[in-house]
């Protein structure tokens, strides 16, 4: 069953320039905290993903055929 997930793209201090910026990819919360600790979302660019489970197959698959 595919769980819904919310990615955003982040506003970030970059250490380099000490500016502000956005993150050029989307990530999901748990992303962001590990990777910036002063990541803030940006609202503007949320999307809602349908993520499979680890191990789940996605569509339709049809066994192999033995010719």
């Amino acid at each position: 069953m595919p769980t819904p997930t919310e990615f955003f793209r982040w506003w970030i201090t970059d250490e380099r320039t000490g500016k502000r910026r956005l993150t050029r990819f989307a990530m999901t919360r748990a992303q962001a905290a590990e990777r910036y600790a002063d990541a803030e979302s940006d609202l503007r660019t949320r999307e809602v993903r349908d993520l499979l489970e680890p191990g789940e197959v996605h569509g339709n698959r049809r066994s192999p055929t033995n010719v």
